[in-house]
C-alpha cells in the first residue's frame, strides 16, 4: 500500500493593527481549521506581535492605509490543496491585510515529520 505524502508549508499573516483580540483568535482558528479540514496538521503557530511595515498597506474594506500590522506565523503539513484552502479562508477575513505562503519541504511522510522535534524559527527584528 502506498504511503501518503505531504508537503510542509509556512504562512505569515499580517492583520490590521487595530484588530481586537477576538479577531486575532479567529484568524488563528480559521487557519487551523482549514489545515485540519484538508487532512493536514498544524506544527507551529506564533504571534510575532505588532511591527512596522516596510510600506503602507491599504485596507480593502475601508480604504485606510496602515503602517503597522500584527504578524502571525503558521507552519503546517498537508496535501497539495491545503494552501489553497488556507488562503481562501484568509481572503474572506476583513482584518487580514496580507499573507504569504511558502513551501518548505516536499514529499514528507506525515507520521515521520510529526515525530521530529520542532525546527526553530528565527523571528525578524
Amino acid at each position: 500500500m502506498p504511503v501518503e505524502r505531504h508537503r510542509e508549508y509556512e504562512t505569515i499573516v499580517i492583520v490590521r493593527p487595530d484588530a481586537a483580540e477576538d479577531e486575532l483568535a479567529e484568524v488563528r482558528n480559521r487557519v487551523e481549521a482549514a489545515v485540519e479540514s484538508e487532512g493536514g496538521h498544524m506544527l507551529q503557530q506564533d504571534d510575532w506581535g505588532r511591527r512596522e511595515l516596510a510600506y503602507a498597506i491599504k485596507d480593502s474594506t475601508e480604504g485606510r492605509k496602515f503602517e503597522r500590522g500584527v504578524y502571525h506565523y503558521n507552519r503546517f503539513i498537508g496535501p497539495g490543496g491545503v494552501v489553497g484552502e488556507v488562503e481562501r479562508q484568509l481572503r474572506l477575513m476583513d482584518p487580514v491585510l496580507k499573507f504569504l505562503s511558502v513551501k518548505l519541504d516536499d514529499d514528507l511522510i506525515p507520521d515521520d515529520r510529526l515525530n521530529q522535534p520542532e525546527r526553530d524559527v528565527v523571528v525578524p527584528d
